[in-house]
């Protein structure tokens, strides 16, 4: 039989909870860790959608990368954002765990995920917490490396759509630049705009782009990927549902471990 707290620990095994930064929510949120699960959904948010689809699946566990209760709570009520989902997911017996900064770091994670995918090697981060650097399945956050060969800017935007099934991108700069050296942050990367700059890379592969920071890029000669927060991280989903079977046969327990087959990107581009 499989608890609650056994995919406590196997999460904090593969991306610990430790590595998670001191203003996240991360771990269980919603149930009880003595709570028995046969079946769990894996999804990169937990709202609605993903919720009733665990209730629909007759899973008893879902799994997030985003967290649900992300401040603390003055009240739950249907009313209220998020109470409303507390609410859901106590209502339909859904317990509800987020992986998430502790993620973006790990070995497996979001960005080591994309790196991957992008064949980005080898793999160095953007920016590493200096009291975890060493540790086992520390990778840091974001990501350096060189592609396998250099290819134009264009080249490089239609592998990376093809990569992430076909997503819709922004794109700024020349699309005739040849690029080789390759940075990318999984989610919102805005913020390691500078770092990213000062690494002197080709191109930035990331989400949620302001027009200010591309401007920056712009006038620093930098290219960028803008692939939308969901495509850049929903990578991690597959993966994650994966070490929860592989962790589950290696203790002898029963689990099926389902992907989310609802959610998708809140962004429609016309």
């Amino acid at each position: 039989m499989v608890q609650v707290k056994d995919i406590l620990t196997w999460v904090d095994a593969h991306a610990p909870l430790r590595f998670s930064e001191s203003w996240d929510s991360c771990g269980l949120q919603v149930g009880d860790p003595e709570g028995k699960v046969d079946r769990v959904l894996v999804a990169l948010d937990p709202g609605s959608e993903t919720l009733l689809e665990a209730e629909a699946k007759d899973c008893q566990c879902l799994l997030t990368h985003h967290p649900l209760i992300f401040r603390p709570l003055s009240a739950v009520r249907p009313d209220l954002y998020p109470g409303a989902l507390v609410m859901m997911a106590l209502q339909k017996g859904v317990h509800v765990i987020s992986a998430h900064s502790n993620l973006d770091v790990a070995l497996g994670g979001t960005n080591d995920q994309l790196a991957r995918l992008l064949s980005v090697q080898p793999a160095e981060p953007l920016e590493a917490a200096s009291h975890l650097k060493g540790e086992r399945g520390y990778m840091g956050l974001g990501c350096l490396g060189t592609l396998p060969r250099k290819m134009s800017l264009k080249d490089f935007a239609e592998f990376v759509q093809g990569v992430l099934g076909g997503v819709s991108m922004r794109v700024v700069g020349d699309l005739q630049k040849s690029v080789e050296k390759v940075a990318l942050c999984t989610g919102s990367g805005g913020s390691l705009m500078e770092q990213v700059l000062a690494r002197k890379v080709d191109v930035y592969v990331t989400g949620d782009v302001k027009y200010h920071e591309a401007q920056r890029a712009l006038e620093g000669g930098l290219a960028l990927l803008d692939v939308g927060h969901f495509a850049s991280e929903r990578v991690v989903v597959e993966p994650l549902a994966q070490m929860l079977r592989f962790q589950a046969a290696e203790s002898g327990k029963s689990l099926v471990v389902l992907t989310s087959q609802s959610e998708k990107d809140p962004f429609v581009v016309f």
